[in-house]
């Protein structure tokens, strides 16, 4: 069995391969390639966006590159996440890309479930999405945004650092007790900034 590291990873690593711009055999569905300039920005996801999430973020999940993430956990969570979509052969949008930011206390928000369809790797998504995700924090007046990684180089290009666990904040070791990874846990926390102590 192949590991995770020889896997086609989402944009998010920051480490593509060749396989990786290739489309899956497993992936949700297969992107017309002639329409990447009709993707589209990241939006709100709705309900009609749950399918599309689930399918793309448990492709990844099943190479234990990220966690699974179900119909329901995701239509109630369904205002914390923002969607990439395109046009599909059959006239339908398709997700293309997604990611979620949950707000865990006064001062501190997670960047999660970010995920770009494999045959889209390096087309500048995942960078989009987080991007879109933190104007959402600053929105809500946030401090400090923070995630769980298996892509730090990724993270760390949008100014993540890498924080030690000794020092994550109460809040979240209460939220990784609700992970089934919590006694296993390979990911790497990192935070950032949002917003001057003075703001």
């Amino acid at each position: 069995m192949s590991s995770p590291s020889s896997l086609p990873r989402p944009v998010v690593s920051g480490e593509p391969s060749i396989a990786g711009i290739r489309q899956s055999k497993n992936s949700p569905f297969a992107p017309d390639l002639s329409r990447i300039r009709e993707i589209s920005a990241p939006r709100k996801a709705s309900i009609r966006d749950v399918n599309g999430m689930s399918a793309l973020i448990n492709e990844f999940a099943a190479r234990g590159i990220m966690l699974a993430r179900g119909p329901l956990y995701l239509y109630q969570s369904i205002q914390d996440y923002r969607v990439m979509t395109m046009p599909a052969s059959d006239g339908t949008e398709r997700v293309v890309a997604c990611g979620g930011l949950h707000v865990l206390w006064e001062d501190l928000a997670e960047v999660r479930s970010v995920a770009v369809h494999p045959a889209l790797q390096k087309s500048g998504l995942g960078r989009a999405m987080v991007e879109a995700l933190l104007d959402d924090a600053r929105r809500l007046e946030v401090r400090r945004a923070f995630t769980f990684t298996l892509a730090e180089g990724f993270f760390r290009s949008l100014d993540f650092a890498v924080i030690p666990r000794d020092q994550l904040p109460p809040v979240v070791w209460a939220e990784c007790s609700k992970c089934p990874k919590y006694y296993k846990c390979d990911e790497v926390g990192m935070i950032r900034p949002l917003l001057s102590p003075s703001e």
